[in-house]
């Protein structure tokens, strides 16, 4: 009897324990379209926008986990028609997919993960059916992700581009975008009004500018603030000046449709006055809770399409470009109406006499979420000697449209730049392209390189296949003049 029961008791905590999902409260996509990537967790379509390509897609569970094996599966059957790749915690392990209608790799030992990022390359009209992970033991891991809610949220201040800060970016899981104040701390306030009635139990707040260390100290942080909200709710909550998220539980739930968030005290940025937040979710005690941001998300979308048609820089969102310096003057702007063909960099030698350069090879991409990579590698001859000098880069971050005419387009573009010691560019350097990675992309132990926050003005002009980019200020942050490129 005793051995009966014994077994029936395995039998259930075995069950109970294959059964347990792991919360995920952050997935996001550096192109969506079909709606936000949580759904391929639930076995849904999803796909990025119509001919998109090196679209990444980035899962960060809420719970570190043991990794054996990853499938990607492709809708209806086809064959993903480029290599995938898998970045394990950023860059810290990568890996090639298998290729064919659902594209896997398995590891030689299980990798503790507390993120994975799928680079899609050259795919083009992606479409994910869905995306599995398997433990340390074979089996398949089953996730559970936020309760997504329609909500308005609303800032009593926010600072500019709008776009670039705006309050519904507290929601779209991407480390670098935030919803940042204008220039005050103390007395600012966010409006949350749910569709429907919920109940809240605790928040969960990434604080301050979370693309990278630099970022945040650069900017305010939440100290304190106090929550009021329907039925007589008030609660002060506490948050600590750190990076990653931080749940703090109510000491009473909220129930109702409107909540207010006030600020009462900020830790005080280095250079700006204003408080940032990168990401709030809400619990109810057994899921989070995520206020629909794909409006917002095909807003900014669909004004960046307009702009860069409106100047005629057409198939340069979502796409890659790779190129060179270019001296002379920059040929007219002709609008394209079909997409250039693909079409590799010569990599020739610049005969530039003025600076001495060997070569020049540059990567420009610039996506319809209003987030850009960009990178160079450059080598010049040294002037007293035959040494070379090669000077290595890569910047991630957004661009704004401050000029979108018939004969180009000019951009502020704005973020941090890594420069690379040789050393690391040839040894260590698995791509520096890792928009919506994450502060773990932006660690630097290279005391002389490290990092740097920039704000620069660069031209963009497209005639034929060309795309030709001018820097308005050469040689303060990007070692170059001019660009021309191609299609990647």
């Amino acid at each position: 009897m005793f051995a009966k029961y014994s077994t029936l008791f395995l039998v259930a905590l075995f069950s109970i324990t294959c059964g347990k999902k792991l919360p995920v409260s952050m997935i996001t996509a550096t192109s969506m379209e079909s709606g936000l990537p949580f759904e391929i967790l639930e076995g849904k379509e999803w796909r990025p926008e119509k001919e998109a390509k090196f679209v990444k897609l980035h899962f960060y569970p809420d719970e570190t986990f043991l990794l054996s094996k990853i499938e990607v599966e492709s809708c209806n059957g086809g064959d993903f028609s480029d290599a995938i790749t898998a970045y394990i915690n950023f860059d810290e392990y990568s890996q090639d997919l298998s290729t064919g209608s659902t594209a896997s790799v398995s590891f030689d030992a299980p990798k503790s993960t507390r993120s994975v990022t799928f680079n899609f390359h050259r795919n083009l009209n992606l479409c994910v059916q869905k995306v599995n992970f398997y433990d340390d033991k074979g089996s398949k891991l089953k996730w559970k992700g936020p309760k997504v809610v329609e909500a308005s949220v609303k800032a009593s201040e926010t600072a500019k581009p709008n776009l670039s800060y705006d309050v519904m970016n507290l929601f779209d899981s991407r480390y670098e975008y935030a919803w940042a104040s204008d220039k005050n701390g103390p007395g600012v306030s966010l409006d949350f009004e749910f569709k429907e009635t919920q109940k809240i139990k605790a928040i969960k707040i990434w604080n301050g500018y979370q693309r990278s260390d630099r970022h945040c100290q650069t900017n305010g942080r939440l100290k304190t603030a106090t929550l009021i909200g329907d039925n007589g709710f008030e609660e002060k909550i506490t948050i600590g000046d750190m990076m990653g998220p931080q749940t703090v539980q109510f000491s009473k739930t909220f129930e109702g449709k409107k909540l207010k968030l006030k600020v009462d005290s900020i830790f005080t940025g280095k250079d700006y006055k204003g408080v940032v937040i990168s990401e709030i979710r809400f619990s109810d005690g057994e899921d989070w809770i995520l206020p629909n941001p794909m409006e917002q998300v095909k807003k900014i979308a669909k004004n960046n399409f307009f702009q860069f048609s409106a100047a005629n820089v057409n198939y340069v969102l979502n796409w890659s470009y790779v190129g060179g310096e270019f001296t002379g003057d920059i040929p007219a702007a002709t609008a394209n109406v079909e997409t250039a063909p693909a079409t590799e960099s010569t990599g020739e030698e610049n005969p530039n006499p003025e600076t001495n350069l060997i070569s020049s090879n540059w990567t420009l991409r610039l996506r319809s979420d209003g987030s850009l990579f960009f990178e160079g590698n450059t080598t010049e001859a040294e002037a007293d000697g035959p040494g070379q000098i090669n000077k290595s880069f890569f910047a991630l971050g957004n661009y704004e449209v401050k000029e979108a005419k018939p004969d180009g387009l000019k951009l502020r573009i704005f973020g941090l730049v890594r420069k690379m010691s040789q050393r690391e560019y040839n040894e260590d350097y698995y791509g520096g392209d890792c928009n919506g990675c994450g502060r773990d992309c932006n660690n630097s132990e290279d005391s002389e390189n490290g990092e740097k926050i920039f704000q620069e003005t660069i031209l963009l002009r497209k005639s034929g296949n060309k795309l030709y980019v001018k820097n308005e200020n050469p040689g303060k942050i990007f070692q170059f003049t001019t660009l021309e490129m191609n299609q990647e």
